[in-house]
């Protein structure tokens, strides 16, 4: 199994994150889920999740990375950048 863990970002933790923000069930945020095609992520949602990912991690989203916040994996990339930053 692989190591999910990266910079300190757990890739099941932000998973548990994005469903709860979402309140949906964990198993609905697959890796390659499309947050607006896929789960009906409105542009007002993501902001949301990106504030709620943004106070657990101490990091700041730009509002013009949002739109790119697409699928788990592209979060976890993001926030793993930013947390490895800091």
């Amino acid at each position: 199994m692989a190591d999910h863990r990266t910079a300190g970002v757990d890739l099941e933790d932000l998973r548990a994150l994005i469903a709860e923000e979402l309140e949906l069930p964990v198993e609905e945020v697959t890796d390659e889920a499309h947050l607006k095609d896929d789960l009906d992520v409105d542009s007002l949602t993501a902001m949301e999740v990106a504030v709620q990912i943004e106070k657990k991690y101490r990091i700041k989203i730009d509002e013009e990375e949002i739109p790119d916040l697409t699928s788990l994996t592209t979060i976890h990339r993001l926030v793993t950048a930013k947390v490895g930053a800091t």
